[in-house]
């Protein structure tokens, strides 16, 4: 007998009242907390094996989330329970406890599928005889959007001291160039060029050098101030800024410095200016503000499908056919709308001490 065929007899003696108090074997009468840590520990999960072994990618710091998840919310919420006794009406008590607690509608659909993707799996593999996530309806609401800095505030921001130049440098690499903040660490001297980056790895501190969110390398034209930056940067590594080293060097000559000094720095430049922490928070500017400010602001000069050609953003499947279709006189134009838009805040930036 199959532990979806012991799994179906057993709902049956549920059903009619037979079923209290037996003890259920096999590979279903694991604690559910204890089979859902299991599944996201990266080094110990059959499913990430599985995953790797089809060649699909799958990272640490995907599963780490997940395991957050499961520590926070799954395990205590189900504490004693085991697989085997997962319910379809289970799972809307946990996401109803969810949604009652505050959450945004994003935060609880994160957390609803580091079950729902552990619970599909045990039922594919016959460790349940059914999917109690099956059919579940995704929260949705309408996500808090980014705050973008006004020019003048962008102007402001680089014409103060920053106590750490890599926060200073990193932050003007993103606002002239929508990278994200894994793109900018993962920089090394060998992807600068004359006039372009080349945007080959994502950095995470889980998963160390990988490939970008998109899992393809782009070209980003590079102002030549930003440019001259950059490089002056790398030479003052205390790593010697060979060709493989981090431009945003850290402490070990492998890895970059940490993410908390770029969104750091920018803070404290904020408050330089006159946002202080409560205002920053209240307009919900981030390190990925940057971005959201690159895109803005170059879609005032060239068309939404070139901007995407410099952010990596691949929204759907008709633009990524398009966006294959790469032409040096796009990024031509792309150079010259970043030159229009930021030309004057890099000048300021280049000329502000550092």
């Amino acid at each position: 007998m199959t532990p979806a065929e012991a799994g179906r007899i057993l709902g049956v003696l549920k059903e009619r009242g037979f079923a209290d108090g037996v003890v259920k074997a096999g590979p279903g009468s694991e604690l559910f907390g204890d089979f859902l840590t299991r599944f996201w520990t990266f080094d110990e999960s059959p499913y990430v094996r599985e995953k790797l072994a089809h060649g699909q990618r799958i990272g640490r710091r995907y599963c780490n989330d997940a395991l957050g998840h499961v520590r926070r919310r799954w395990a205590p919420f189900f504490n004693g329970r085991n697989l085997m006794e997962i319910s379809r009406s289970d799972i809307k008590d946990f996401a109803m406890s969810l949604a009652e607690s505050g959450l945004s509608a994003k935060s609880i659909n994160n957390m609803m599928e580091a079950g729902s993707v552990a619970l599909r799996w045990a039922h594919e593999n016959e460790l349940i005889p059914n999917d109690p996530t099956a059919g579940f309806r995704r929260f949705s609401g309408e996500p808090r959007r980014r705050g973008v800095l006004k020019p003048e505030e962008a102007r402001l921001l680089f014409r103060v001291t920053w106590d750490d130049e890599r926060s200073r440098v990193g932050n003007l690499v993103a606002m002239t160039t929508g990278l994200r903040a894994g793109e900018v660490l993962a920089l090394r001297v060998q992807d600068i060029a004359v006039d372009r980056l080349y945007i080959r790895h994502s950095w995470s501190n889980e998963d160390g050098l990988k490939s970008t969110k998109t899992n393809e390398e782009r070209t980003v034209p590079l102002l030549p101030g930003v440019r001259s930056a950059l490089l002056t940067l790398a030479a003052s590594s205390p790593w010697g800024g060979a060709r493989d080293d981090f431009v945003f060097y850290g402490l070990l000559r492998r890895r970059p410095m940490d993410f908390h000094f770029l969104i750091g720095g920018l803070r404290q430049a904020l408050a330089a200016i006159g946002i202080n922490e409560e205002e920053r928070r209240r307009r919900n500017i981030v390190y990925h503000s940057w971005r959201h400010y690159f895109a803005a602001r170059m879609a005032d000069r060239i068309d939404a499908r070139k901007v995407q050609l410099a952010t990596g953003h691949k929204t759907a499947t008709v633009f990524q056919a398009y966006a294959d279709h790469r032409l040096e006189s796009d990024l031509t134009e792309v150079a010259g709308a970043m030159a229009e838009v930021f030309g004057n805040i890099v000048s300021f930036a280049i000329e502000a001490p550092a």
